[in-house]
């Protein structure tokens, strides 16, 4: 199976497999479009190096799970979506993240169109700096950049 090289906004130049590259869906367009071309760097625009490294770590963890469908942009009331239960190695994997660091991996898994990144983050965030906590502290925290990234 064939490598790509993807090249964050920063220059960093990431090697990532044809399987894991699948879980983004705006990747796998992408690739579709080249016809498959293992030379060509795929520019990764607004995601720094760290943050590109990041998230093949996690694409990689997940390159046999299924592929993510392309999400309905409908507009209009939409069913509640299902509860699920983060896996293990995701649980682990966000245990070692700053919320500054969070935060730009749920941009760069929207960027990129990776749908269960995107809500494994979301999740995280939820239970780890939002669940239980007062609303003026909530306030504090998401006002003030200093106070997100001095977040544990």
């Amino acid at each position: 199976m064939a490598t790509f090289k993807l090249v964050s906004c920063d220059g960093e130049i990431v090697d990532i497999s044809e399987r894991a590259l699948q879980q983004s869906v705006m990747l796998r367009q992408m690739l579709q479009e080249t016809h498959g071309d293992a030379e060509a760097a795929i520019p990764v625009h607004n995601v720094d190096g760290p943050t590109t490294r990041r998230v093949v770590k996690w694409c990689e963890a997940h390159k046999l799970d299924p592929l993510p469908e392309v999400e309905s942009r409908d507009v209009g009331p939409r069913p509640a979506p299902p509860t699920f239960e983060m896996p293990r190695w995701d649980r682990e994997f966000f245990a070692e993240l700053s919320i500054a660091d969070v935060a730009k991996l749920v941009m760069a898994a929207n960027y990129l169109e990776i749908t269960w990144l995107y809500k494994f983050c979301c999740k995280h965030i939820f239970a780890e700096y939002i669940k239980d906590r007062p609303v003026e502290e909530l306030r504090t925290i998401f006002e003030s950049r200093e106070a997100v990234s001095s977040l544990p």
